[in-house]
């Protein structure tokens, strides 16, 4: 903590003021010159931690783009699949078909 900043600030001040920083951080165009100097020097810490952390995840993004295989010794070639024959599906028929198949069922019992 920089104690060089303001010697008036006490401990408990100071920590509310890097707590409020972070909370409310800003980008370094939005910030203000006449803001209080412990929350610009916070911002400018979490600038910094923001930096270093883009650069660790681009890292860890190239290095993750590959995955190594495991060399095959067997390799294996698959037939093709066969094709699925096509379902059997019932017709339906609506209530005026079944009532008139039903009237020609009964007019040839009879």
């Amino acid at each position: 903590m920089i104690k060089e900043l303001d010697s008036t600030i006490s401990l408990v001040k100071e920590l509310r003021l890097r707590s409020w920083a972070r909370t409310h951080y800003v980008s370094a165009e939005q910030r203000k010159e006449t803001w209080n100097p412990v929350v610009l020097d916070e911002m400018k810490i979490k600038d910094q931690e923001m930096s270093e952390s883009e650069e660790n995840s681009m890292d860890a993004r190239v290095t993750s783009m590959f995955v190594p295989l495991a060399p095959a010794v067997n390799r294996r070639l698959d037939e093709a699949h066969i094709e699925a024959s096509a379902p059997h599906i019932i017709k339906m028929h609506d209530a005026a078909t079944r009532r008139r198949a039903y009237q020609v069922e009964d007019l040839m019992a009879e």
